[in-house]
């Protein structure tokens, strides 16, 4: 008997439920409160509920989401966006009222603590609207059951308290904490309690897998013993048979419009290119992302803003929304793929740029360093780069590749991601722990 507790992006009380319970029951639940989001978390959401059709097909899905938009628009959004097709007759949504506590929002203060406290209540309100709540809970307490937890991203890691201790400003620490030893160390203090509580419910389990070596890195230090890695399902299949050459000089960003992404990174760095290189003048920016909500939509017209500020307007082009035909064009005419955000847990848009032919350029932290770009036959894949300057140096190195270089660049980069990391894999070693 399995019960499973997969944390932030894929959390599911019952993931399978059916493996718990097979006799009496021809149900699994999954539990999700941002499942429309559109981004890479949820195409593990969504290609792990394509693989349990494939194997299942007879079994009812429900899906436990704040979502409120209708199965037909749910379902589309995940075709049109992700190019995943599923069965609509086996998938039920179940709306959960009290999704408001785990946005960042509503917890000014004390954001971690609040998120975990509200998760506990958006579970709960989950749990009391399954159907078996009461045979679930027996099953959960049964002391032969095994509890295996899938980790998209740590809830805090080392690096959040290393920023704190050398008082670093960034996404996850104000300038006002930064500034001040004393509010300093008080957030010390708080993230230490809050690692304890993490680990312990961590180390409770089982199995516990994780999508990257970063994220594994992390878990094995806090438990102290071995996590296993399942990299996250990413749609090589699609990608691969683009043409790797004939490529328009642009850069692409494929991802959702969150303030972790760095966008404006990447702003100031195509600056700065067009600025110092002026053979690439003619070369393009192509920010491509989803928007979950008005937060969002408002930071999209803030980075416009800085474009505008920046005089290179012109020079960039905004996608926001993209249905997949539009994404898979535009995959397979850039010919640089970005991502600037730092300790990516993996980056499966890396693993997109590799597969479709761009040449990868992403920071030099986390999943991109250590999973993805990495030597393949003992050659380089792509790039890494740390700050502004270093972003735009790379793009020009890119840009000033001879033809046959690119060519053999792009191929051995899909070659490795296509070898190493697909839909098929994820399923494979996803359900394989599982059974």
């Amino acid at each position: 008997m399995i019960a499973i507790t997969a944390t932030i992006s894929l959390a599911a009380f019952a993931i399978l439920y059916l493996r718990m319970n097979r006799k009496s029951s021809n149900s699994i639940a999954f539990f999700h409160p941002y499942c429309n989001a559109g981004g890479g978390g949820e195409r593990v959401l969504w290609t792990a509920i394509q693989g349990v059709q494939a194997i299942q097909p007879k079994t009812h899905i429900f899906v436990y989401t704040g979502d409120a938009e209708s199965k037909e628009t749910l379902l589309s959004n995940v075709r049109n966006k992700m190019s995943i097709h599923l069965n609509p007759q086996t998938i039920h949504f179940v709306t959960l009222s009290s999704r408001r506590l785990v946005d960042d929002k509503s917890w000014p203060y004390f954001t971690l603590l609040g998120q975990a406290i509200g998760s506990v209540i958006l579970v709960l309100e989950a749990l009391f609207r399954y159907k078996d709540f009461a045979v679930f809970i027996g099953e959960l307490l049964n002391p032969h059951a095994r509890i295996v937890a899938y980790t998209h991203y740590p809830t805090i890691s080392s690096d959040m308290v290393s920023r704190v201790q050398q008082r670093h400003k960034n996404v996850t620490n104000s300038s006002t904490i930064a500034s001040s030893k004393v509010l300093s160390r008080g957030k010390l203090m708080y993230y230490h309690a809050l690692i304890r509580a993490y680990a312990f419910c961590l180390s409770v389990c089982d199995v516990n897998m994780a999508n990257s070596s970063w994220t594994a890195n992390h878990i094995r230090t806090l438990i102290g013993r071995d996590v296993k890695i399942v990299y996250p399902p990413c749609d090589t299949v699609a990608l691969r048979d683009f043409s790797l050459e004939s490529r328009q000089k642009s850069v692409l960003c494929v991802a959702q419009f969150r303030p972790e992404k760095a966008h404006a990174t990447q702003i100031h760095a195509f600056k700065d290119l067009l600025d110092s290189h002026a053979q690439h003048k003619d070369a393009k920016l192509i920010l491509l992302g989803s928007a979950r909500n008005q937060d969002d939509l408002d930071r999209v017209d803030s980075l416009k803003l800085l474009a505008k500020s920046l005089d290179i307007e012109s020079k960039v082009d905004f996608i926001v929304n993209a249905s997949f035909d539009v994404l898979l064009h535009n995959l397979s005419t850039a010919s640089i793929g970005i991502n600037t955000m730092v300790d990516e847990h993996f980056g499966i848009n890396v693993v997109e740029y590799m597969a479709a032919g761009l040449v990868p350029l992403a920071h030099a932290s986390a999943g991109p360093l250590l999973d993805i770009i990495v030597e393949y036959k003992g050659a380089k894949t792509g790039y890494h780069a740390r700050d502004v300057k270093d972003f735009s140096d790379r793009m020009n190195e890119i840009f000033d590749l001879g033809e046959q270089e690119l060519l053999q660049l792009r191929q051995r980069a899909r070659e490795s991601v296509v070898e190493r990391l697909s839909d098929t894999t994820f399923n494979e070693d996803f359900l394989d722990t599982l059974s």
